[in-house]
């Protein structure tokens, strides 16, 4: 098959790219995702993103163990299937923080600053579809209170400009269903003939000759198929995937390569480093009543959902959130709280045991940076993912999350949320002392599923492609997913990868 482009992964940044790069009705695109159609009916529900954990929509990774006495593997959904993790998430629409943007070009990211980047956020809003959750249980109002009552509050919107205090989560939601990208673009691309989607493929490599990028190998159910793309490929296949496929293609550490036996094609020792994610600490607290959502799936909720597509079912989960800075010395927030009115329990793999509400405290600026690497060749073998937790050389990351735990537990203890709190459940109150408490966030450490940074914006010597997302040293070869992040924003990043696979597809039609 030959085609203009080849665009590898179909999650956000790719259904945006297959959008942009097929509406002129010319190119020849073809979208190859090693997933399937989103068949599942959980996905639409959007509370139901919990039973995908784990099923065959999920790339289920594992990461190394994070350093600490409880040596724990953190469990990575990531979406695989036609929309990605687009289809997985809790929906929460975010623009990021203009200091996000602002550190990108201080890294070397010219041209990624605020004033670049937030007229394509405006222009996407249409599309993308998000509004305040409609369907949040009457407490995710007063943890708002109670959280604007400790932080303050910069405004009515946490998207357009800087923010800190709380809200209710706006969410890519229509008719209480998930909106997702697959929906606002790729579904109606895909009635273009010029677009061609292939699922159930994996890519195995790259094809380069001359270096120049010319192709890719795919393994499928039929076997190894080959495409070739006349003007390039664009790799979307997301912060693990995408510098998994560049390292088996020989493109990154040269000594690491040879190590596994994989010929080096293009010395690019950034590759699969710089790994950062947003690490969460659940606190959970008991209810004084029985009206969480543990009866979710109750028969009557069942039928409010498939009659009306109201109820708990209709909400996302992550109905409220509050972002705060760990030290008034900081300008911009670094810790963010998640409000669920259920008890997450093990990172949804277990169904909740008790009446109780969730505030998750999330470090949204770390400090810490890990790694994505090969541990061999094959493709067979998922990447080692390690997220360096904890690893900044100053302790600010352990610093910011026990203050966000700390947090957590002053706006419970709030006049206009704490009628709803009987006990704290988890990490219990009679954990006070800081090397106990630290621990015991490690015991129980997730994250908020946002890898990012591991094929950052950088000049050739610090990053793995340029400003305008072309992979160092070879040519009509881009990366337009989170992978290019040099910093991961302040909160939830969907709505920042559709907007840099969006300056992606301008960049491209240039030839840039």
């Amino acid at each position: 098959m030959v085609v203009d482009y080849i665009i590898v992964g179909a999650g956000t940044a790719g259904c945006v790219l297959a959008d942009r790069l097929s509406a002129n009705g010319k190119n020849q695109v073809l979208l190859v995702e090693a997933g399937g159609k989103p068949r599942s009916p959980f996905i639409k529900i959007p509370a139901g993103f919990a039973k995908l954990f784990k099923s065959g929509c999920d790339w289920n990774y594992e990461s190394a163990p994070i350093s600490g006495p409880a040596r724990r593997h953190i469990y990575i959904p990531r979406g695989k299937m036609l929309g990605g993790s687009a289809n997985m998430n809790a929906m929460i629409h975010q623009w990021g923080h203009p200091a996000d943007f602002a550190a990108w070009v201080e890294s070397g990211a010219t041209g990624w600053g605020w004033d670049s980047v937030s007229p394509v956020f405006a222009k996407m809003e249409d599309r993308l579809e998000c509004a305040p959750n409609a369907h949040a249980h009457a407490a995710a109002s007063d943890f708002v209170d109670a959280a604007r009552s400790v932080i303050g509050n910069s405004g009515d919107s946490y998207n357009g400009g800087a923010y800190e205090g709380a809200w209710i989560a706006h969410c890519n939601v229509r008719n209480g269903q998930r909106h997702s990208v697959y929906d606002s673009h790729l579904k109606p691309a895909m009635r273009r003939r010029n677009l061609v989607t292939l699922t159930g493929m994996t890519v195995s490599n790259l094809i380069t000759e001359n270096g120049t990028a010319v192709g890719v190998m795919m393994d499928g159910p039929q076997g190894r198929n080959a495409a070739r793309a006349r003007a390039g490929v664009v790799l979307t296949a997301g912060a693990i995937e995408t510098p998994a496929l560049l390292l088996r293609s020989g493109i990154g550490n040269g000594a690491s390569l040879q190590a596994l036996g994989i010929e080096t094609y293009r010395d690019s020792p950034h590759v699969g480093l710089h790994l950062q994610d947003h690490p969460l600490a659940a606190t959970v607290f008991q209810t004084t009543h029985t009206d969480t959502y543990k009866t979710a799936e109750s028969p009557k909720n069942l039928l409010k959902y498939i009659f009306k597509k109201s109820g708990p079912l209709a909400s996302n989960a992550a109905e409220a959130i509050a972002f705060a800075r760990s030290s008034p010395k900081l300008s911009a927030p670094d810790i963010e709280l998640l409000f669920a009115p259920f008890e997450w329990r093990e990172q949804a793999l277990q169904p909740p045991a008790i009446h109780g509400f969730t505030i998750g405290a999330a470090l949204v600026a770390p400090h810490s940076r890990g790694s994505v690497s090969l541990t061999t060749r094959h493709i067979q073998v998922p990447p080692k993912i390690d997220f360096g937790f904890f690893s900044d050389k100053d302790g600010l990351d352990r610093k910011a999350i026990i203050a966000a735990v700390l947090l957590a537990r002053k706006i419970a203890g709030q006049p206009s949320f704490s009628n709803h709190i009987a006990e704290e459940y988890s990490p219990g109150i009679g954990i006070k002392d800081y090397d106990a408490l630290f621990s015991e966030i490690c015991r129980n450490l997730q994250t908020v599923y946002h890898p990012a940074g591991t094929c950052r914006i950088g000049n050739a010597g610090e990053g793995v492609v340029s400003p305008r997302l072309k992979v160092h040293g070879l040519d009509r070869l881009w990366v337009a997913d989170a992978s290019v992040m040099p910093q991961l924003v302040r909160g939830h990043p969907n709505a920042a990868v559709a907007m840099i696979a969006s300056r992606a597809a301008e960049f491209i039609a240039k030839g840039a």
